[in-house]
């Protein structure tokens, strides 16, 4: 009698509790709602207190039979906590992408992300938990793709569309045979990178490589002399295709910024000078030995794999360490495969790749395209500020023209030590020019110059040549 009467007191508070509904979690996504109600493993919880409670009034009297508790409900209150957790990180992300604050909106969804990643198999393998994690990732993609065409049409980053890319329906079959004993470094051909290849060769993404493949002459010379001297190899310049089509001022949603689409954190951490007067992320020159570095980076943090590298450059070392230690092994195709990485970062790699292909072999897949002419300039130490207005009267050429040869500038005020670049064969006549002019004169009517503190360039804070090997930890393919 009292085993009823403690399971007829139970199923009152639990129907009692489910009729009023406790907290539930409302999620709009651009108009529709979608509803988590997590007061069940509340109600779940609170009907667990009053069995123990109960039972403990007729301690004295001991079950002949005690019933272990059941492993099922724990599963799914620990699911909805989970849920609930991952949708707070969520909301707050989706408020700083909507207040422009893109940088910490991607951390915010990237620890949404994390808190269903990491979370036992158990409690993962949930229906509700997979739904929500499916959902959660459908949202995030879909603020992406809202701001991409915006993006694009003020000078955004190509990047910024791999997200919502599809090419399931590309054919995967070759026009011929990849020949892999021309590319300076190893890797496996899988059916997405012929999928690609077909997309750029013949399919929608045609016009975009051949905007890229011309483009692409005037730094082509440059990125291969760094990435050689930082020992990186020279095939992976063509990252930069996939990143922004070679445009020096790309921007994307982000706030990723040049050919290799920095955004502020990782410029600084390899050495990018960003301040009032400058952001270097749009300088080719050094963008690109930062790309280099941090990619030379990426391929020792991943005991050197390029693929992962790729991979990391794309979405974050930590991401792609975290799908590895969910699949077990350090192998971008064996993470592809599992759908482990952003949707975005698996249509990246094999991306690369399909541009490296084309690139190498253009006559083959259809190309002919001529490549614009390399930049060429010389360089002027500037000894105090001085006003690009004044320079481009001492070199009688347009302002703009300086301006197209020293995009990291924001104003039209280059800092003392400054290394200007001026057409080629100007240097001995500038020079001339310039030291008869006073350094107030240099200024012409240029804006008072930012403070120090505005001013001070930024050092690198990451060493980068001690970078912690994850990739060792786990088994590989190889």
């Amino acid at each position: 009698m009292k085993l009823l009467s403690v399971l007829h007191s139970v199923l009152i508070c639990f129907h009692s509790l489910r009729a009023r509904k406790l907290d539930i979690i409302q999620v709009e996504t651009f108009g529709d709602a979608m509803t988590f109600d997590i007061s069940l493993w509340r109600a779940s919880a609170f009907c667990a207190l009053a069995v123990c409670g109960t039972a403990t009034t007729s301690a004295q009297s001991p079950a002949p039979n005690p019933v272990a508790p059941s492993a099922v409900a724990p599963a799914g209150a620990a699911g909805r906590v989970l849920i609930a957790t991952a949708e707070r990180h969520y909301k707050r992300g989706e408020e700083a992408f909507r207040s422009g604050q893109f940088e910490e909106a991607m951390r915010r969804f990237a620890e949404a992300r994390a808190v269903i990643e990491q979370a036992p198999d158990d409690i993962r393998a949930g229906q509700d938990v997979q739904a929500y994690a499916f959902e959660l990732q459908g949202r995030i993609e879909l603020l992406q793709t809202g701001l991409r065409q915006s993006a694009l049409a003020g000078g955004g980053a190509y990047r910024d569309e791999l997200a919502a890319l599809n090419v399931s329906r590309v054919s995967a079959r070759p026009a011929s045979e990849l020949d892999l004993s021309g590319f300076d470094f190893k890797f496996t051909v899988t059916a997405p990178v012929y999928q690609f290849m077909n997309f750029y060769a013949a399919g929608r993404g045609r016009a975009t490589m051949e905007r890229g493949l011309a483009r692409s002459g005037r730094y082509r010379e440059m990125a291969e002399r760094i990435f050689a001297e930082e020992g990186v190899p020279k095939d992976l310049i063509w990252l930069a295709q996939v990143e922004s089509v070679w445009q020096p001022r790309a921007l994307s949603f982000a706030k990723a910024r040049g050919i290799w689409q920095f955004i502020p954190g990782t410029g600084a951490r390899f050495g990018l000078r960003q301040d009032a007067y400058m952001d270097e992320r749009v300088a080719p020159e050094a963008s690109t030995r930062a790309a280099a570095r941090y990619l030379k980076f990426l391929y020792n943090y991943f005991a050197g794999d390029w693929l992962l590298a790729m991979a990391a450059y794309n979405c974050g070392e930590r991401n792609v360490e975290r799908a590895i230690e969910r699949c077990g092994y350090a192998d971008f195709w064996e993470l592809h495969q599992r759908g482990l990485l952003p949707r975005e970062t698996q249509n990246y790699v094999p991306a690369i790749l399909a541009v490296i292909a084309i690139a190498k072999n253009q006559k083959q897949y259809g190309f002919d395209v001529t490549p614009e002419p390399p930049m060429q300039y010389d360089t002027f130490q500037l000894e105090t500020p001085t006003s690009l207005s004044v320079a481009a009267e001492l070199l009688q050429v347009p302002a703009s023209e300086l301006t197209a040869l020293n995009p990291e500038l924001h104003r039209p005020l280059a800092p003392s030590g400054f290394k200007l670049r001026i057409p080629v064969g100007a240097s001995e006549r500038f020079a001339a020019a310039y030291a008869a002019l006073s350094p107030q004169d240099r200024l012409g009517a240029a804006p008072v110059a930012p403070t120090l503190a505005e001013s001070r360039p930024a050092r690198p804070r990451y060493d980068t040549r001690n970078a912690r090997t994850t990739g060792r930890r786990y088994r590989t393919r190889y």
